[in-house]
């Protein structure tokens, strides 16, 4: 009798203190409500930003997965958040007159990238000035002799006319306004492919997006413009000029809203902690 009023004394105990909200008891987790899959595509140039905000907002809600981040270019980044078919678009150039006027997207800033004038690693021309690079890529100058290098006949590398690559190329050496390129002038792309076509003929020159994967890549080098090295330094300071901004696009439709988590992300680039970020990139 005895032993059973014990365990009925450890029973209303234990009630007890379920019903004091279990002191002593560690809480349960809480959810966090910022999770699911989201779609990031766009232009390559704002890549490393995007990947370092992303990483770190991750890193703060691990239940978040971000697909894509790949260079399907800023245009394409733009069109497939205007569809909805990307959660968070993000583009290395200003926005179009023709995007402004659609108001279908915002853009935010998250830095500049810029455009490299590159060559393979092993040519000895590694400074030029501006005009001599606006005439090699008009074909006024084709031979590297006639800029100081070993004779032989410059093959010229451009991206495609919608790329913020060329287009930021073409807003400084030929002061915005469309060139008319040499006749031998081969048009690529993507940055893998620029720099596959500098590896697999040596006397190549292209314009390049100046990200991790260019600075990093020891078989191609970047030209001197002027007697500015294209540093990443330089680039960040402003004084290397071949340079473009960097934004994310969101949808500004009502009928394609942006999601929470997205509106959250975004409020975290925008606040201390996501400036902070970009200020050390």
């Amino acid at each position: 009798m005895r032993r059973l009023r014990t365990v009925s004394l450890i029973i209303i105990a234990a009630l007890f203190a379920v019903s004091c909200g279990g002191a002593g008891l560690p809480a349960p987790a809480t959810q966090d409500p910022l999770s699911g899959q989201y779609i990031v595509n766009g232009g390559g140039g704002a890549l490393d930003n995007v990947k370092a905000l992303t990483d770190a907002f991750k890193s703060i809600h691990p239940n978040i997965t971000w697909q894509g981040l790949a260079d399907v270019g800023s245009s394409a980044g733009v069109n497939l958040v205007i569809s909805g078919e990307t959660d968070l678009g993000y583009i290395s150039r200003d926005l179009t007159d023709a995007e402004k006027a659609a108001g279908k997207v915002v853009a935010l800033p998250i830095g500049a990238s810029g455009t490299a004038v590159a060559v393979a690693a092993s040519n000895p021309i590694k400074s030029l000035t501006k005009d001599q690079i606006a005439k090699i890529f008009t074909g006024a100058i084709s031979d590297w002799k006639d800029v100081g290098g070993t004779p032989g006949k410059i093959r010229v590398l451009i991206r495609e006319s919608t790329a913020s690559t060329r287009s930021a190329f073409e807003a400084y050496f030929f002061d915005g306004k469309k060139p008319a390129y040499g006749s031998n002038a081969v048009e690529v792309t993507t940055i893998d492919e620029t720099v596959k076509a500098i590896n697999s003929f040596k006397e190549s020159i292209g314009m390049v997006t100046m990200n991790a994967s260019t600075f990093g890549n020891t078989s191609i080098a970047f030209v001197t413009v002027d007697g500015v090295a294209a540093t990443r330094e330089n680039l960040n300071s402003g004084k290397y000029q071949v340079r473009r901004p960097l934004y994310f696009v969101y949808s500004n439709d009502p009928v394609k809203p942006v999601k929470p988590t997205i509106q959250a992300f975004l409020d975290f680039v925008k606040g201390s902690e996501g400036q902070k970020i970009l200020a050390g990139l």
